[in-house]
């Protein structure tokens, strides 16, 4: 017990206050009528290393080495060290001399997922141990908080009895207890304690300050939000287009757009919120001189009878330049994967993505904002790509086309093929529509003439090829297919054709001893190495229930007689490209991602099981999961479609991912930190993975 409260000593008369990051970590000491913290009284947070299981022999005395020299301490009777939290996120202890000791003589100990009090014990083979009994915070407010209340959530050995600030509350299996905690202006003191079925206690006791402010934003002294300001770069564009402009500043003044060279003045349209305004203006452009550069900025003037007087002008500025259509370049793509995306708007789990180009495409640009060239695909259709997947090409700047005069459809190599005409690398897309039975090709810079349309005996999947002339620039081929119920399909160049693969369902019995036989069924474990993905309430790191969730999976669909690819089959790091593509090399008929959600305010807020897809042809094969996934008694999150993880971006193959659940809801950690939870769902997976293929033979 001693050495379990040595943290509420570290101050006369009051408590140690503590905050649940692990660097930088404060005490708050307060004055003894008057709580009010200052610079002088935050003290760094202690550590207390127990170190005698390190020893054969007497542990006192030991010269202990941290971080290479930086400090060296000497152990006390019970081989005990203290020192203050170091800076680095490491520590790297070594005892000295090496001999007597049962293990090397360096550990390397990283101190992430360390939380107050800091009194760990070392074990012979490195790993850290808490010196029970022990009760944590790991989630706290600042020192000095405006917040009237918070959500503590502490952590203790589990079975125990536990409160906070004398008010039991319940404990969960993973050990962690929480509860919302009210603040009084000044020193308030949050105390959390656990008993033990033995009758042991730990309790450990913080100080916050709460300061009751105004958390508006008053419009005075005049700002101007940077964040919010659009455009967010510097632009490039044609003649007869307009700059949309918008940024957030103080309420209720009056805002200027500033154009240079001219001393043209444009005042902005203003719309008022809470604390704050949204000032936009669109300026046309059709008054630019074409080539030279023009620079926007802005200023706001105060309102009439503000207290000040001067206008605020921040620096902001944007340029735009404005070029006629034959001055932009065409580019080439040089990446493969290069993502053509709808617009630059902010990136939400993958993006806007438009489709995927690979090396040689050839493509027109009519307009740039910032390291993102435009691309027109057609008078109507555009998309944007970045500087770093494409290449200035020299010479014409003419977009590319071509004329189609035929296209092919039949059967070969387990697939039915389909081969268009491919004359010049220009850009193309694929729309799946499940809802009409069809994949809809799009040839931007190709036009008709008189096309022909040659069917062959034998397609299984494709019913009939037909096609329109959407625009004069842009090209549709339909491939109307007998059924929805399709296993996967792959369009590349391939000499002067565009060819088109739909391959056949894969040989399975379901009424066979062993179902799964003559089926590949690739699972990704998300996440792994240096990405932990989500940390839940506890701890629980996310890329080890996957992987263990993957594994279970795995057995499964392997013992049912399925070939089992397992894309990361350990913890390792890898890119999502590389990812999906094993999954796809390995010519799987399947694949399934595997990832925990995290999310929303509170610890019993969000929760529930989810499953999503980004084909809409994979839509079933994620409705037959999540509903047995819901056999658990886990919550409905949903079915998720047009998600963009890149993994599940795949036409190849059935891709779906499975969200377990939320490591940020309590009662969902505690299911999927119990490893009887995770067999349960393996095997509801493997029941939705069951009815799909029921589905599939229909």
């Amino acid at each position: 017990m001693r050495r379990l409260t040595i943290f509420m000593l570290l101050a006369a008369a009051v408590l140690a206050g503590c905050s649940t990051a692990r660097k930088a970590q404060e005490i708050v000491v307060a004055e003894p009528v008057v709580p009010v913290l200052t610079e002088r009284s935050v003290k760094p947070q202690v550590i207390e290393l127990d170190l005698k299981a390190l020893f054969e022999s007497d542990c006192s005395g030991r010269k202990i080495s941290l971080n290479k020299g930086d400090l060296v301490l000497t152990t006390d009777s019970e081989g005990i060290i203290t020192f203050e939290m170091p800076e680095a996120d490491t520590l790297i202890l070594s005892p000295d001399p090496c001999p007597g000791l049962k293990s090397p003589c360096s550990f390397v100990i990283p101190l992430a997922g360390w939380f107050v009090p800091y009194s760990y014990s070392i074990q012979p083979d490195g790993t850290v141990e808490r010196k029970s009994p022990w009760v944590e915070f790991r989630r706290t407010p600042e020192p000095v908080t405006d917040q009237p209340q918070f959500d503590f959530l502490c952590k203790s050995e589990y079975p125990a009895t536990v409160s906070i600030n004398g008010v039991e509350v319940k404990q969960y299996k993973t050990g962690i207890f929480f509860s919302t905690v009210k603040f009084t202006e000044g020193l308030n003191r949050v105390k959390a304690e656990a008993t033990y079925p033995d009758g042991r206690t730990a309790s450990h006791e913080m100080e916050f300050v709460y300061e009751k402010r105004d958390l508006s934003r008053q419009p005075y002294p005049l700002w101007i939000d940077r964040r919010s300001f659009e455009p967010a770069a510097d632009m490039e564009l044609l003649p007869g287009e307009a700059v949309k402009v918008s940024f957030r500043a103080s309420k209720g003044q009056e805002a200027w757009l500033d154009i240079r060279p001219g001393k043209i003045s444009m005042k902005c349209y203003r719309e008022d919120f809470d604390d704050y305004s949204i000032y936009r203006a669109e300026l046309p452009v059709r008054g630019f001189e074409t080539g030279a550069v023009s620079t926007l900025s802005v200023r706001l003037m105060p309102a009439a009878g503000a207290p000040v007087k001067d206008s605020y002008r921040p620096d902001i500025v944007r340029t735009v330049t404005v070029r006629n259509p034959e001055e932009f370049p065409l580019v080439r793509v040089k990446n493969d994967y290069s993502r053509l995306v709808y617009n630059l708007g902010a990136p939400r789990l993958g993006g806007p993505i438009r489709s995927e180009l690979g090396p040689g495409v050839v493509l027109k640009t009519n307009g740039k904002t910032g390291d993102n060239y435009r691309i027109r695909l057609s008078k109507v259709e555009a998309g944007y790509i970045n500087k770093d997947d494409i290449e200035i090409m020299s010479g014409g700047r003419m977009q590319p086309s071509y004329t189609v005069t035929g296209m092919t459809c039949g059967p070969a190599n387990g697939a039915d093929i389909v081969s268009i005409p491919y004359l010049e690398a220009v850009p193309y897309e694929v729309y799946p529509d499940p809802d009409q039975r069809r994949l809809v090709i799009t040839l931007f810079g190709a036009e008709s003439a008189s096309t022909w349309v040659t069917h062959r005996k034998g397609c299984r999947v494709i019913d009939k090829l037909t096609w329109e002339q959407s625009t004069p620039e842009t090209f549709r081929v339909f491939v109307n297919l007998r059924d929805e119920d399709i296993w996967g399909y792959d369009i590349k160049p391939a000499g002067r054709s565009l060819v088109l693969r739909i391959k056949y369902p894969p040989a399975y019995d379901l009424t066979a001893e062993k179902p799964l036989s003559g089926l590949k069924i690739a699972i990704e474990a998300g996440h792994g190495g240096s990405n932990s993905g989500a940390i839940g309430l506890s701890g629980l790191v996310e890329k080890d229930i996957n992987l263990d969730l993957s594994f279970r999976l795995g057995d499964l669909c392997a013992a049912m007689g399925a070939v089992v690819v397992q894309v990361r089959d350990s913890d390792r790091d890898m890119t999502l490209i590389e990812k999906r593509n094993i999954a796809i090399e390995s010519g799987a008929d399947m694949l399934i991602s595997i990832h925990a959600n995290a999310g929303g305010r509170g610890y019993l807020s969000v929760a529930g099981t989810s499953t999503y897809w980004h084909n809409p042809f994979w839509a079933p094969l994620a409705q037959t999961i999540y509903d047995r996934l819901l056999e658990t008694g886990l919550t409905e999150f949903g079915v998720v479609g047009s998600f963009n993880y890149t993994v599940t971006r795949a036409s190849q193959l059935p891709s779906v991912l499975v969200e377990q659940a939320f490591m940020s809801h309590a009662e969902d950690e505690e299911k999927l930190a119990d490893p009887l939870f995770r067999q349960l769902m393996a095997e509801k997976i493997y029941g939705g993975i069951i009815d799909y293929l029921g589905m599939m033979q229909k």
